[in-house]
């Protein structure tokens, strides 16, 4: 064999013992470090596994002496939080309502028309409900009129997912027909606030109607609902001025609004003594009728005990109820300055901001208008979509993101009003029983803790 090729042999076997030595030297010294860093681990409260080879690795890193020391990671609430049965009790100071606190339970009630249709997008947005947001709160309940169930039966239809069939639907005593040709969504609603007033009031803390195609950011309600009361009345949505003028009426949008505990215990008192009427009778009033357009009456019912809706906008007057999708906030709603338009009125200055990337809080608490009719376009994994962007965050991370509730009443824009508020916040056209808080003052008795 020639000498360059001996050489030649023998510096490669000196390279390979260089790199298996400054091998083993790597490993001895990632093992030291990661046995810190379990070791620091363990003495600040803090699970090893947290720990990553991008920890280990950073920690090789070569810094001069003058280099800043590495930025600490914010520190969350403890796990515990996380548990619904240590923490869903009402704190007794007004102090302690804050997120790091406690975690308000929350029941969500869909109303829905029977019998479903077997056509794939109503299964598949039952299922999608279950998968995503219906999974964040701790009662769910699909509304469905008791006699439509005597006549179908919800095990009749097997496409449904088993739990809808056999544990979450609500049957609601109504007395008039709800397919969606009669579309008698008022009677189902009051009949099922009178319904959970009584026998769920103590199984939750706010209570939201989400319709069939809305998508509610549950944990951001949760987050913000620790900031209040809920035996105090807070009734919470995107707010409505189009009726204002005419029937002394601000109301929630029915496509997803919220009461509390307090809300609703005087609410289903109230809606002991509602009277029927014609079917055009009462559209601003505490009236028991034929047709649709809940959303305005439920709103008269709470006018009358007093209960207006509150400010839910966020700190830079962003809404956090959207009637519409991400999408159509972001690229088709326009601001009109008409006062007759039902989404824009009296909302002024304030809704000139709420359009395009203004529109909507980074942690928003409903989006609407995921249809799944036959004759929408639909897209089959709205949902889905809204639950991976909105859902996947921590929960503690929500609360340092998130602005607290003002706790005052409904913003508008006092200079586009074009008519005069009495000193009582009450329309000058205002009829006698349109008027903020009568049948409260006239039925204190009834309203009293006890009687519900």
């Amino acid at each position: 064999m020639s000498r360059p090729l001996e050489t030649g042999i023998l510096l490669l076997l000196g390279v390979g013992w260089v790199y298996i030595l400054f091998n083993i030297w790597a490993v001895t010294q990632l093992e030291n470090i990661a046995d810190l860093r379990y070791d620091n681990a363990e003495n600040h409260g803090k699970s090893a596994s947290h720990f990553s080879i991008s920890d280990l690795a950073s920690s090789l890193s070569f810094r001069s002496p003058t280099d800043s020391p590495p930025r600490p990671q914010e520190t969350f609430p403890p796990a515990p939080l996380r548990d619904f049965n240590l923490t869903h009790h009402v704190p007794a100071s007004p102090e302690d309502l804050h997120p790091n606190k406690w975690r308000p339970r929350i029941m969500a009630v869909v109303p829905i028309t029977w019998p479903p249709e077997n056509n794939g997008r109503v299964s598949h947005q039952f299922q999608a409900i279950l998968d995503t947001w219906g999974s964040h709160v701790e009662i769910l309940r699909f509304l469905v009129a008791k006699k439509a169930l005597d006549k179908d039966p919800p095990s009749k239809f097997k496409f449904l997912p088993k739990r809808v069939r056999e544990e979450l639907i609500l049957p609601v005593p109504m007395m008039r027909g709800e397919s969606p040709k009669e579309r008698n969504i008022w009677e189902k609603m009051w009949r099922t606030w009178k319904l959970a007033g009584t026998e769920y009031l103590n199984r939750a803390e706010y209570f939201v109607k989400v319709d069939w195609d809305s998508f509610l950011v549950a944990e951001n309600l949760r987050v913000y609902g620790s900031y209040l009361n809920p035996d105090e009345p807070w009734y919470m949505g995107h707010t409505l001025f189009q009726r204002w003028r005419i029937q002394n009426l601000v109301y929630n949008s029915g496509t997803c609004y919220v009461l509390s505990r307090e809300a609703l215990r005087r609410l289903a008192i109230r809606l002991h003594d509602i009277k029927s009427v014609c079917k055009k009778c009462g559209g601003s009033q505490c009236l028991d009728r034929e047709g649709a357009g809940e959303d305005p009456q439920t709103g008269g019912c709470l006018r009358d005990l007093g209960i207006l809706p509150a400010d839910t906008l966020d700190a830079k007057g962003m809404q956090r109820f959207l009637p519409f999708r991400p999408r159509d906030h972001l690229f088709r709603v326009e601001y009109t300055a008409d006062q007759n338009d039902w989404f824009w009125a009296f909302k002024g200055k304030i809704g000139q901001k709420q359009v395009k990337e203004n529109c909507c809080s980074p942690y928003p608490i409903a989006f609407h208008n995921f249809k799944t009719s036959p004759q929408a376009v639909w897209d089959k994994n709205a949902l889905h979509e809204m639950e991976y962007f909105f859902h996947l965050a921590p929960y503690e991370s929500r609360i340092i993101g998130m602005d607290p509730p003002s706790k005052k009443q409904y913003q508008y824009d006092p200079d586009v009003l074009d008519f005069e508020l009495t000193k009582d916040g009450n329309t000058e056209m205002a009829r006698p029983n349109e008027i903020i808080g009568t049948w409260a003052l006239e039925n204190a008795d009834k309203l009293k803790l006890g009687n519900t």
